[in-house]
């Protein structure tokens, strides 16, 4: 992985449950003890950065240590952040349709798509910010993830669509009329898009097991159809042969071992990180070794 090509945005992905989490604090400790200023975000619906950090996160940045900050961003946070950017000029615009009252605009929030195209908006206005030096993204689960990789340029198409059915109805005139929105959308979405491609870094997080074989190879397909690209895959929670206690565990780790092969068979670039008792900052720290010692 070219950390050195200095991604704004380092994005971990992978099934609900294979540590996510724990990957982006490790990754997170890293960098801010290199001296960059750095954030780790979840936008996880059921996010474990709080626990991790022994720190009650919210929506609101909050500092974690020295050069390290921590957020856990809500659903209904990023729609507020869409309704205070853009609710005053959708109402105009529904306005100009007819009288309706602004629970119109709060409606419209409701649509799909809206919020996780606008979480891709947050996370690009944060990194657009400078604030930090680089932002370690936990994102939700693969599926969650996957639908949001799609929506952008899923939006543009409605948006198109759009402007031939308000071309119909649409007559009185707004102090901006919903062209100039919906033109707005489309560059937005077009901008996101160019986002995703070159200032993302992707790693994709599993666990050696049948299942994360066949899912991570899903994972690595649906990703190169949007052309972007999964610079590693994290292994977590291998079994070492030579802690094993029982027989039981050795033929666990023996097991693993085999989806741990078929898995390096998906991609050149992978870390095998080790299974710990307990997460401690010690050991986030051990973990980020791993990840990064190809490039130390």
């Amino acid at each position: 992985m070219d950390i050195k090509k200095n991604y704004n945005v380092l994005m971990l992905s992978g099934k609900g449950g294979v540590g996510k989490s724990t990957i982006s604090a490790s990754i997170a400790l890293h960098f801010a003890s290199k001296g960059k200023k750095t954030l780790v975000l979840s936008t996880d619906p059921a996010p474990s950065l709080s626990n991790i950090f022994n720190i009650n996160l919210s929506d609101n940045i909050s500092k974690l240590k020295e050069n390290l900050y921590g957020t856990e961003i809500s659903g209904d946070e990023i729609i507020k952040r869409w309704n205070e950017k853009f609710g005053n000029e959708i109402y105009a615009v529904m306005r100009a349709f007819a009288d309706v009252d602004y629970s119109i605009v709060e409606y419209i929030g409701t649509a799909p798509g809206i919020e996780e195209e606008f979480m891709l908006d947050y996370i690009m206005e944060l990194v657009k910010s400078k604030k930090f030096d680089i932002v370690i993204w936990d994102t939700a689960p693969m599926g969650n993830t996957l639908k949001l990789l799609s929506i952008p340029s899923k939006f543009i198409t409605h948006l198109n669509f759009a402007t031939k059915v308000y071309t119909k109805f649409y007559k009185r005139n707004s102090a901006k009329s919903i062209y100039e929105i919906i033109d707005e959308w489309k560059v937005l979405s077009e901008q996101i898009i160019k986002f995703l491609k070159e200032e993302v870094c992707l790693m994709a997080v599993c666990i050696p097991e049948n299942l994360a074989v066949y899912q991570t190879e899903k994972l690595l397909g649906e990703f190169k159809e949007h052309d972007i690209v999964v610079r590693k895959i994290i292994i977590n929670n291998v079994i070492q042969k030579d802690v094993c206690d029982s027989k039981f565990m050795l033929k666990k780790a023996e097991i693993q071992r085999q989806y741990v092969e078929k898995i390096k068979n998906l991609h050149n670039i992978v870390a095998e990180i080790p299974l710990f008792e307990e997460i401690t900052e010690e050991n986030l720290i051990k973990i980020s070794r791993e990840i990064f010692k190809d490039e130390i």
